[in-house]
């Protein structure tokens, strides 16, 4: 006698399971690359120039505010582009500025607002001097 196999939505159990592995394969690369900064606009450190004093100014004097919070992985990121020039960033802590940042209307971090409007996530400094008008290596 032949034993017919349980199906689920026409799918047997191994089916179901042979999906279910495909589907974490798939979100496991997925985040893999989100990590490595594919398919964003994120830091590359390989090759990524140091921001310089008269970039960083130029910046600022853009108006550029950049919103987020220390305990931000992706601020965190945005932050060591700068390096030592960092402290001249504008940068509003909403941890600390929460009412700034409510009428400002950030809702993700980091976010920064340039020319009235708002850019999510951290942003290269080649990306932030196209926005900016800044030279990066000026």
């Amino acid at each position: 006698m032949s034993k017919k196999k349980k199906e689920f939505l026409g799918v047997t159990a191994q089916g179901w399971i042979q999906l279910t592995v495909i589907c974490v394969a798939v979100l496991f690369a997925f985040f893999l690359a989100l990590g490595a900064g594919y398919g964003s606009d994120s830091i590359n450190y390989r090759g990524q120039t140091a921001a310089t004093s008269e970039f960083v100014t130029c910046i600022t004097e853009s108006g550029a505010v950049f919103y987020g919070t220390n305990w931000c992985s992706h601020c965190n990121n945005q932050k060591q582009l700068f390096g030592e020039h960092f402290e001249k960033v504008k940068f509003v802590n909403c941890d600390e500025s929460r009412d700034l940042c409510v009428l400002a209307g950030i809702e993700a971090y980091p976010t920064w607002i340039i020319d009235g409007e708002k850019h999510l996530g951290t942003k290269s400094l080649g990306n932030l001097g196209i926005l900016t008008g800044c030279e990066v290596g000026a």
